[in-house]
């Protein structure tokens, strides 16, 4: 009896003490995500501190993907097969005309660059505002046929795993067409 319940109360503690691996699919890409990651519903944005509450207006802009991974927050939207969109270069330029505002207003923390990883090209923007990073990205397959977008935002503390959690993602995402 007493191995029997020494066995439930490990079984229970080890539970308790392993979290298993989220795995984000979605049409055409899979993805496995750090231990310790949780999907974000609508409530716990808004509880988010610097968030504002969310209207219908960005509930229709909003990424249908969040998740929250030791207070970084991480976004996905479905996957783009329109070919106007999955373009990598012309994003940059848009991106980078957005950035021009930061400029002008004092804040030089913008840089973008498009790279070549494996079998991927990945567009990747990054900044600051407020002691927040953002990572604004772009992660096309091969044939360059598919793009998933993404976004993450950070503690500018947390820059260093905020950059890590990004090539983790960009090296293990598995487009599945």
């Amino acid at each position: 009896m007493k191995k029997i319940f020494l066995i439930l109360i490990l079984s229970i503690i080890g539970g308790i003490a392993c979290k298993a691996q989220l795995i984000h699919t979605s049409e055409f890409v899979k993805l496995s995500l750090p231990n310790g990651t949780y999907k974000v519903n609508k409530q716990q944005i808004n509880a988010l501190p610097g968030e504002k509450p969310v209207t219908k207006m960005d509930e229709q802009i909003r990424p249908p993907y969040i998740y929250n991974i030791d207070n970084i927050i991480l976004s996905f939207h479905n996957v783009n097969q329109d070919s106007i969109n999955n373009n990598l270069l012309g994003n940059k330029i848009f991106l980078d005309g957005l950035a021009g505002t930061f400029k002008r207003h004092g804040n030089n923390s913008y840089t973008s660059i498009i790279k070549n990883l494996n079998s991927k090209q990945v567009l990747i923007a990054n900044y600051i505002i407020n002691s927040t990073g953002y990572y604004d990205f772009y992660i096309q397959n091969a044939a360059k046929t598919l793009t998933l977008a993404g976004k993450m935002k950070y503690p500018k503390a947390d820059a260093a795993k905020a950059e890590a959690l990004l090539n983790d993602i960009i090296n293990n995402i598995q487009f599945t067409k």
